[in-house]
């Protein structure tokens, strides 16, 4: 069973609270939708990985950000006004409770955004997530062009130029997802790790527009790429969706490895005791 949960200003954003009859305090992974997907994730990734995770003593909350899904858009509610709201909500009814706060592509930039943004987040998880291109990225680009030939290239660079021209004629920055400045990033990084926070960053095959090399994480973040709390995997036969069973299987295990072992290492269990006597005190309505 899984609890509605109704949050934000007029409680008009919706989420899907899993692990009904866990302790109040048992840690909470939450679950922006991916871009335009909404809260059951691509291919019901986010419902697997909730209806696991509840199992090993971890609740999850999968929601829809405004004008996706089932929460109506608000002009004056962003998606990380949306977030924070999200975890007020959380944390108020749920107290003691501490945060990992993810996803793939635009809800992996949010977890980063809502882990400077409230102390109570004690991990990341960010699939597809920041990373620039830079020297190596580069490098991939021009050994990739080598081994096509020269008909290929002449394709490449045209494109190249009608996206540029498409960018300036529209006004609109080739990196819509509003990424911090390099320098920025890597100063942000840096604090939220020696805050304690743990970082899983996942790279898969389907952004070959920014990231072709593993090697780009480290450019992108320095010594804070080998930090420890950081743990780092690059799947280029996934793509950006996780469409095939078996890369969705390889996700949800390396995910529920990272937060049971890395960032809830010490998260109840579950057990029979637990379900049949401890409430949610969120409930508002029922759903199978």
């Amino acid at each position: 069973m899984e609890t509605i949960v109704r949050f934000g200003p007029d409680s008009r954003l919706i989420g899907i609270l899993s692990g009904a009859g866990l302790p109040a305090d048992a840690p909470i992974l939450v679950l922006p939708n991916a871009g335009l997907v909404p809260r059951a994730g691509p291919f019901r990734l986010h419902v697997q990985l909730a209806r696991r995770l509840a199992a090993s003593g971890l609740r999850t909350f999968r929601f829809d950000l405004p004008g996706v899904g089932e929460s109506p858009r608000d002009p004056g509610l962003d998606y990380r006004e949306a977030t924070l709201a999200a975890l007020e909500h959380l944390g108020a009814n749920l107290r003691g409770a501490r945060f990992a706060v993810g996803g793939i592509c635009s809800a992996a930039d949010l977890g980063w955004i809502a882990a400077l943004s409230d102390e109570r987040v004690v991990g990341v998880m960010m699939l597809d997530g920041m990373c620039y291109a830079g020297p190596w990225f580069r490098l991939a680009c021009a050994m990739a062009a080598l081994r096509r030939g020269p008909r290929h290239w002449v394709g490449l660079a045209a494109r190249r130029l009608l996206k540029r021209k498409q960018a300036c004629e529209s006004n609109r920055p080739m990196d819509l997802r509003n990424w911090p400045p390099l320098e920025e990033a890597r100063a942000q990084m840096t604090t939220l790790l020696a805050r304690g926070v743990r970082f899983l960053c996942i790279y898969s095959g389907g952004i070959g527009d920014y990231f072709l090399d593993a090697r780009q994480f480290g450019w992108t973040f320095g010594a804070a790429a080998r930090n420890p709390s950081v743990k780092l995997h690059y799947w280029p036969d996934c793509d950006h969706t996780y469409f095939a069973r078996a890369h969705r299987e390889r996700l949800l295990e390396t995910v529920i490895t990272w937060l049971l072992g890395d960032v809830f290492p010490a998260a109840p269990a579950r057990s029979e005791h637990s379900r049949s006597t401890v409430t949610v005190p969120l409930q508002h309505e029922r759903v199978a």
